[in-house]
């Protein structure tokens, strides 16, 4: 993490002492006062709902070496700047823009490598699997869970120090301009693109507008960068054509310089294939559910490729990978099968989930449980109308829904010939657990899956407490 001091902080974010040291030295950053450690830099970080200046006399009394704010009547009375042990006090005009331009600055002095990785669908997976294979040979840091916005990112920049070789951040974004700050903080040598498709709408309206925004990532890309493009997707190699960058492309059906073939479903337990990268080819046992992570694999590889990685260390990369929570996370509960795909949705990665659990192989039933899609923007309605449309055509047994706009899927399923007494629409995550206590049996499989804002966990947990009590 970073090491440095008052004056190179004073230097990296254009502020005023208003107290202390220059020569202070400070040893990593925080914005949280809960979890402040010693001799680390506060920055009093404020939001619609939290304000850092708050907590200034607590980061004191945990020995904070400096205070990054932009209030300075919020200091309190007591503070003595001028002895020996005290804080130092930086003022600037704002504190986010504070704490990413020492990101920045920190990222200048450092040789590290860094991968960025965005994308509608896949990102934070394809992010684990780079890590993983970047790992075997590289000392790496990698963006800590779903940190991957205009504040978490500078946060694991400011995490890196000299030892690292490689790093691989997550890049998210919501609005046209996001991701180039980012990289603008990152400054990225390789720069993947998992795929484009419909989300961020009611901020960015049109799908063309989402391409451009993940777009600044290969944009941001130097002559001497790398860019990893998904050739199976229109968008994506769209924007690979007019690219400073070297480019290594990655598919399953176009021809690319990373492609699987080949491709053998295991079971339940993922699927193998057959890479071929270049002139070399190599088997690749995938043990995740879900064909889509055959394409987050493929990125990855073609990462790894662009590193210097021999093929032998990104088997063993993708075999020791560990994906994060609510991502085709299975288990068994009272002889049920769950699938928690709950974190996020959207169009693309709904169709996804729905053909995953179509093609699973169970002793039961499939029970596909939704919630909402959220920020479709105009597309809304539409999106759960086409989604209750491809319900009906799978071998879906009961379809279950939480949510006004998950309802509209299943009413489309109904009219569409599904059994109205397996299309099954709730106002609420009690009702839709309480339902599925009472009507699963052994045997039978459940697939979870909705927009964040959806909080399809929530259903899950009732029925896991439910089933304990």
């Amino acid at each position: 993490m970073i090491a440095s001091n008052a004056q190179e902080c004073l230097t990296a974010v254009q502020g005023d002492l208003l107290g202390g040291h220059k020569d202070r030295a400070f040893r990593g950053v925080s914005i949280d006062s809960r979890t402040l450690k010693t001799d680390q830099l506060f920055f009093c970080i404020q939001g619609p709902r939290f304000d850092g200046h708050r907590f200034i006399s607590e980061a004191i009394e945990k020995n904070a070496a400096g205070i990054v704010l932009s209030n300075r009547e919020s200091l309190p009375l007591s503070l003595a700047p001028a002895r020996e042990e005290a804080p130092f006090i930086i003022r600037v005009d704002d504190t986010l823009t504070a704490l990413q331009d020492l990101a920045r600055f920190h990222r200048s002095r450092l040789p590290v490598r860094v991968v960025g990785v965005t994308g509608t669908n896949g990102k934070s997976t394809t992010k684990e699997m780079i890590a993983s294979i970047t790992g075997t040979t590289y000392k790496t840091l990698k963006t800590r869970g779903n940190l991957n916005n205009h504040i978490g990112l500078p946060l694991n920049v400011l995490e890196l120090d000299a030892s690292h070789e490689v790093a691989v951040l997550e890049m998210g974004m919501s609005a046209a301009g996001e991701i180039k700050q980012l990289a603008d903080i990152a400054r990225p040598d390789i720069g993947v693109i998992t795929n484009i498709s419909e989300g961020h709408l009611v901020q960015l309206k049109t799908l063309k507008n989402v391409q451009a925004a993940k777009g600044e990532l290969f944009e941001s890309l130097t002559g001497h960068g790398a860019a990893i493009v998904n050739a199976d997707d229109p968008l994506v190699l769209e924007l690979s054509r007019s690219l400073r960058a070297r480019q290594i492309t990655f598919a399953i059906d176009n021809p690319a310089d990373v492609k699987a073939d080949d491709i053998r479903a295991r079971s339940n337990d993922g699927h193998d294939f057959t890479v071929s990268l270049f002139k070399q080819k190599f088997s690749v046992s995938l043990p995740f559910l879900g064909f889509c992570n055959i394409y987050n694999a493929l990125a990855a590889i073609a990462t790894g490729y662009s590193l210097g990685i021999p093929t032998c260390e990104m088997n063993k990369g993708l075999s020791n990978c560990k994906l994060l929570s609510q991502r085709y996370e299975i288990f068994q509960h009272n002889s049920l099968t769950i699938i928690n795909d709950a974190y996020n949705a959207n169009p693309q990665s709904m169709k996804e989930a729905l053909a995953t659990l179509s093609q699973y192989e169970s002793t039961g039933r499939r029970f596909f449980v939704i919630g909402d899609m959220l920020e479709l923007g105009d597309l809304s309605k539409q999106a759960h109308t086409y989604l209750g449309q491809e319900i009906a055509t799978r071998p879906i047994d009961v379809l279950v829904t939480v949510g006004e706009l998950a309802s509209l899927a299943a009413q489309e399923a109904r009219i569409k010939g599904m059994n109205k007494d397996y299309a099954l629409a709730f106002g609420d995550h009690e009702e839709a657990s309480a339902y599925l206590k009472a009507n699963t049996r052994p045997g039978d499989c459940l697939l979870f899956k909705g927009s964040r804002g959806a909080g399809m966990e929530k259903v899950i947990q009732a029925l896991v407490h439910s089933e304990n009590n």
